[in-house]
């Protein structure tokens, strides 16, 4: 059965875990799971779920990258259910809400969240709770008892998923998909990248309840029956020994701050990397410099993608053919991009021209869980208006801008921050580095920068802002940079410019 005849991912992971029973599946740590013990498993949470009557309805996943979370994931959809993953770490105030808004049967977490677990439930009505992991049940106490699988075969335009968006602003959206539409993203993923199926070992540091790390996790090598290697959390340290120990041939290593992070490791220039064939990169743009250097450190270049909760992939670098660096390439197969003004939604924009990015395929979200007015806000005519701000460029690839939320107006000027992270990048002693809009009574809006610089560097604010007005219009300048140790992040370890933003605000 070839992988276009797929219908949906329980159908593919079937067909993986019968075409390579015994090939490894998943590989975090120490634990390794087999195809074979990869279904069995998942079966035996099915049968669990099914007797809580979990078909057609959610079930919230709140665990660490693990192969008892890619187990639950394919538990929940052998019991016919709809997987909401969210972010462990979040704190009581952030889940009840979340888990209110998704009305699950039943949560899946892992045993180390104890007690925190009681009245997080309890606030938010779910009675039916299971553990994995140690000291709860273990993915393979789950294999030894196996079972049918799937028990409830899910339907192309069943509901599969709910993916939060990580919003600055009120609760999160659940972007909703079919499993059509799952499918859909990691058929886009193959065929965009290509690789040898069955025999490419992936490497994923992202989380797991991301879209990124679920895409190159549960997504992508399950449909190739390829092998995935993950790390529980990003360590530089650990990641850098995984890539000669498994032989690691895809990194997909998600957004700017993982690869600078692992260039500012002491292991990064004496790593072995020969095995590596494409390293993937996405969640936010990277700078041209950040590209630059890990190609210059690993003899291989970032393959940069562009996605979002709401419909990833939408473009992707494809690996056949030359790696246009700044670009995140090509609308994926099957999809269709265009920009238009950022005033004018109906004006459709000429190559060149930057504007908000509006894309339509078949990966992208039916609609958000409930919210009927932000669904017709963001979904228009059939295109799905991003937020995020670029251009088409001569060849039709995606230069990525800037987001609209983060565009700031300077004097009268629309001011793109991402264009100043890029001069800040390329000064050979930053390491880290993002410039935020703040409001200013005078100009509107100001810009401040904060700044990581290399350990060994005596780089202050005086010399990189007269560095940045060697390049940069005036208005464009940060007026205020600031030396900091690290950078805020994100669950999904982006650069938390909303942070940064607070920060400058409160710091005046």
């Amino acid at each position: 059965m070839a992988i276009s005849d797929f219908q949906t991912m329980v159908e593919a992971f079937v067909h993986s875990t019968e075409a390579a029973p015994d090939h490894p599946a998943v590989i975090v740590g120490d634990d390794q799971a087999t195809y074979r013990q990869y279904r069995a498993a998942a079966a035996a949470l099915a049968a669990q779920l099914d007797a809580l009557g979990a078909k057609g309805e959610r079930v919230v996943v709140l665990m660490a990258n693990s192969v008892d979370m890619s187990a639950a994931i394919y538990g929940i959809w052998g019991a016919g259910g709809v997987i909401v993953l969210l972010n462990p770490l979040y704190t009581e105030r952030e889940l009840v809400p979340l888990i209110q808004d998704a009305a699950p049967c039943a949560i899946i977490y892992t045993a180390a969240l104890g007690e925190k677990m009681d009245p997080i439930a309890a606030a938010a009505g779910v009675e039916n709770r299971i553990a994995l992991g140690p000291g709860g049940t273990t993915w393979s106490e789950l294999a030894a008892i196996g079972g049918d699988y799937p028990i409830h075969t899910p339907a192309p335009d069943d509901i599969g998923s709910l993916q939060y968006t990580g919003g600055t602003t009120g609760l999160p959206k659940g972007a909703l998909h079919l499993h059509s539409e799952i499918i859909a993203g990691a058929k886009q993923v193959d065929l965009t990248w290509q690789g040898d199926r069955g025999r490419e070992v992936w490497l994923n540091v992202a989380p797991q309840f991301h879209i990124w790390g679920l895409s190159m996790t549960s997504l992508a090598p399950v449909l190739r029956a390829d092998t995935v290697v993950m790390t529980a959390a990003f360590e530089p340290d650990k990641v850098l020994a995984t890539i000669p120990k498994h032989k690691v041939t895809i990194f997909a290593g998600g957004p700017a701050p993982i690869f600078n992070g692992l260039m500012g490791h002491p292991d990064f220039k004496t790593t072995d990397y020969s095995s590596l064939r494409m390293c993937a990169g996405g969640g936010s743009a990277i700078p041209i410099e950040t590209e630059r250097a890990w190609k210059a450190g690993t003899g291989v270049t970032i393959h940069e993608g562009f996605g979002m909760s709401e419909g990833a992939p939408i473009s992707f670098t494809p690996f056949d053919g030359q790696n246009k660096i700044g670009t995140c390439g090509p609308a994926a197969p099957g999809t269709e991009l265009r920009i238009v003004d950022l005033e004018d939604v109906g004006k459709v924009l000429d190559q060149g021209e930057n504007g908000e990015i509006c894309f339509r395929g078949p990966q992208m979200m039916k609609s958000y869980w409930n919210r009927p007015e932000e669904t017709a806000n963001t979904i228009r005519d059939g295109w799905l208006h991003t937020g995020d701000i670029g251009h088409l460029d001569e060849d039709g690839d995606l230069v990525i801008v800037d987001r609209k939320k983060d565009m700031a107006i300077v004097n009268g000027f629309n001011v793109f921050p991402r264009e100043i992270d890029e001069v800040l990048f390329s000064h050979p002693e930053v390491l880290d580095a993002a410039a935020v809009g703040v409001p200013h009574p005078k100009a509107g809006e100001t810009i401040h920068a904060y700044v990581v610089r290399h350990a060994d560097s005596e780089l202050d604010a005086g010399v990189l802002g007269a560095y940045c007005a060697e390049q940069l219009a005036k208005y464009k300048v940060p007026a205020k940079i600031m030396m900091v140790d690290a950078l805020p992040k994100t669950g999904a370890a982006k650069t938390d410019k909303l942070a940064l933003r607070e920060q400058s605000i409160a710091d005046g």
